[in-house]
Order: C-alpha cells, then sequence, then structure tokens
C-alpha cells in the first residue's frame, strides 16, 4: 500500500513539473531582491518619449482658482503605467520654500507641488539639461536634484552636484537590458560661469563651439557599459517644424559614436523622426515638441507656432536582445493636445483620437484656428508614415 502511495504522489510531482516549469532564481545581493531569470527570447524593454514638461503661469493660475492638477493626466497616464520606463524632459527647476514660484517671463520656477505631481506619473527618467536648467542658478539646479533624489525613483540626468556626480554612469538595468542615459543643452538663458559648467551638461564650450571632445569621451565611456545608449539633446531652433544643420551634424556625430536612440526638445513644436547612419543605425527624434507647456500667444512667433505650441508627439517604442543584438522597432506616435478651456481652465493633456468636438471647439485656441485638422495636418506633414 505505501509503495503504491508513493509512486502516485511521483507521478503527481512529475506532472505538476511540467505545469509549474522550475525557473532559476537568482539574488541581487546589494537590495536583497529576487529576480527571475529573463528568458533570451523574453528580452524586451517598452519606452515612452515625451517631450518638455514646461508648466506656466495659466496653469498655475487654473490651480489657485481650484482646478484638481491631477487631473490634468488622467488621458495619458496609462501610457506611463503601462511601460517599462518613460523618459521626458523637465524643463523647468523645482524651487524649495525660498524660491519665488515663476511661470512667466521665461524665467521659471515651479513649486514642489508640481514636483510632488510628477511623482505620481510612473516616470523613469528625466532630463533636466535645457535652456531653463540655471533659471535658479546652482540653488535652483540642486533643489531640482534633491526633490527627484528624495521624494522619488526617478532618474535625472543632465545637471549634477559635483564633477564625480558628473562622472557617475547613470544606467538602468530592465528585464537584463542595460539602458544608459546622458543629456546635453546648447547653453542656459542665465549664462553659466566657467568655474560652475561642471555641474552642467553643455554640448557648445565656453566659446559656443560644439565641444566634440567632451562628446566622445562621455558617450565613449558609456557605450561600453550599456546595450542601448539614449542621448537627450537640448537643441536647434525654436518654433520650427524641421531640424537645422547643427542638429543635424550632431545627429551624425552621435550616431557615429554608437548612440542609438536620439530624443531631441527644444522647438516647441514637433520636428521629424529619422533613420540615420550607416554601419550602425540610430534612431532620431529631432523634436518631440512640448509635452506640458500653457503659455496661449506667445508674441514672438506667428499664429501657426502658437497653436504648435499646444501640440506634443508621444512615441512608444521596444527595445528587444537577442543574443546581443539590439533591435528597436513597434515605433508609434500620438499627437498629445494640451486643452484649456475659454476660461484658461480645466487643462487637459488628451490624444488626438479622444480629441472630439466637445474639446476642440472650446479650446481657447479654437477661433485662432487651432483645431483638430490643424493637429492632423500637422503630425501628417511632419511625421513620416511609418512612424505614424
Amino acid at each position: 500500500m505505501k509503495k503504491f502511495i508513493m509512486v502516485i504522489l511521483a507521478i503527481v510531482i512529475i506532472s505538476l513539473g511540467f505545469l509549474f516549469p522550475l525557473r532559476k532564481i537568482t539574488e541581487n545581493k546589494d537590495n536583497n531582491q529576487i529576480d527571475n531569470e529573463i528568458p533570451e527570447e523574453n528580452k524586451s524593454v517598452k519606452l515612452t518619449l515625451v517631450g518638455d514638461f514646461l508648466f506656466e503661469q495659466p496653469f498655475y493660475d487654473s490651480l489657485s482658482l481650484g482646478d484638481d492638477a491631477s487631473n490634468y493626466f488622467k488621458y495619458v497616464k496609462d501610457y506611463f503605467i503601462n511601460d517599462d520606463v518613460t523618459i521626458g524632459n523637465m524643463e523647468v527647476p523645482i524651487g524649495n520654500e525660498g524660491m519665488k514660484v515663476s511661470g512667466v517671463g521665461y524665467n521659471f520656477c515651479a513649486p514642489e507641488s508640481i514636483g510632488k505631481l510628477l511623482t505620481t506619473l510612473d516616470l523613469e527618467v528625466l532630463g533636466t539639461a535645457n535652456n531653463h536648467t540655471n533659471d535658479r542658478g546652482l540653488e535652483g539646479v540642486f533643489s531640482t536634484l534633491d526633490f527627484f533624489k528624495n521624494n522619488s525613483d526617478i532618474m535625472t540626468v543632465g545637471t549634477y552636484y559635483n564633477e564625480e556626480d558628473h562622472l557617475n554612469s547613470r544606467i538602468l538595468e530592465v528585464n537584463d537590458i542595460k539602458l544608459g542615459f546622458l543629456a546635453y543643452t546648447y547653453g542656459t538663458n542665465q549664462k553659466v560661469s566657467n568655474e560652475n559648467r561642471q555641474y552642467f551638461s553643455l554640448f557648445k564650450n565656453a566659446n559656443k563651439e560644439i565641444d566634440y571632445d567632451k562628446l566622445n569621451n562621455e558617450i565613449s565611456n558609456l557605450r561600453g557599459k550599456c546595450d542601448v545608449l539614449i542621448v537627450l539633446m537640448h537643441w536647434g531652433q525654436e518654433f520650427t517644424f524641421t531640424p537645422n544643420s547643427e542638429q543635424e551634424q550632431l545627429a551624425a556625430y552621435l550616431n557615429s559614436l554608437g548612440v542609438d536612440i536620439i530624443v531631441g526638445s527644444h522647438s516647441h513644436s514637433m520636428e521629424p523622426i529619422k533613420w540615420i547612419g550607416d554601419n550602425h543605425k540610430t534612431l532620431v527624434y529631432y523634436s518631440l515638441g512640448n509635452f506640458v507647456s500653457a503659455d496661449y500667444n506667445i508674441t514672438r512667433t506667428n499664429e501657426e507656432f502658437n497653436n504648435a505650441y499646444q501640440v506634443g508627439l508621444l512615441s512608444t517604442l521596444e527595445v528587444k536582445k537577442d543574443n546581443d543584438q539590439i533591435i528597436i522597432d513597434n515605433i508609434k506616435t500620438e499627437p498629445i493636445i494640451d486643452y484649456y478651456n475659454s476660461d484658461l481652465r480645466n487643462f487637459l493633456l488628451i490624444p488626438l483620437s479622444l480629441y472630439d468636438p466637445s474639446y476642440e471647439q472650446t479650446h481657447y485656441r479654437y477661433h485662432n484656428n487651432f483645431n483638430y485638422n490643424f493637429v492632423k495636418e500637422t503630425y501628417e506633414n511632419v511625421i513620416d508614415l511609418e512612424f505614424r
């Protein structure tokens, strides 16, 4: 009888083995987390890319009148939740209690409440290298770094506490794929002194010439440490749908150094997406435009780019690793409209697919020719069909 029972138990155990295959378990001794080894064919990372988080005064005014800040992201938040890594550009410093909030005059400083709002969005990486980085000097640089370091798991790249921090590689490992990050800006509105350049990632030297040695040293150093190298570039010209010659020159140089993805910003309007390179392919987003913004009438441009200012590009893509070969595919994009009504209230980020007449016809700029067709035609004119 005992022998019969033992035989039955053996059959059950073997059957369970087929139903629930044993998985190799590895222990991360640094944080004592237990991770399942990822099968080679399942090694992939889903990315979401967005443009500038540019918080401006009308948004703050709407909050002071009782609008709910969290409502702003309700139609786009699922993109961030349903991916592995979300990447954006933090266009404004996060201040501390001693800094005055400012969303006007092209000199910006967001309150800590904005930082807290961003920590609810499931962001993984924020670039901090842009022309507004130095709007509050080093105090603003450090308060921004402090906020995200102390209140979130969001990785910042592009500004640093000191030279040692600057040399510390920014790498995220997801599903056994190492993503390396760098971020650069052409300069800052408030000039950076020579002694303070160590705190910033500037791709131009003090003479406003492209610093090829700096780019070569930093990118080459990180290239050997990661599987996928992503560089955030704040570059080019404002209010245009096309990259300029400097952007194309820099993109070609970054391609020659082995950069896999370039994520551009600064133009406040979407610019093309291109594959470049022969021996090595680089995916270039010349500009994703604004993601967050609130300036309803920019006097230094025309109606077309006042309208383009209200549209950003969100892109999703997949990075796969197959026997040490990196494949980037499933690239998709969606225009995101910055909606606010005729009272400059009820701010919402709305994908074009959800932009119905109830939103279109009540947008503050609807009577300035900002409508569904403008967004659709701009998108189709700027972004090649393979990326739409």
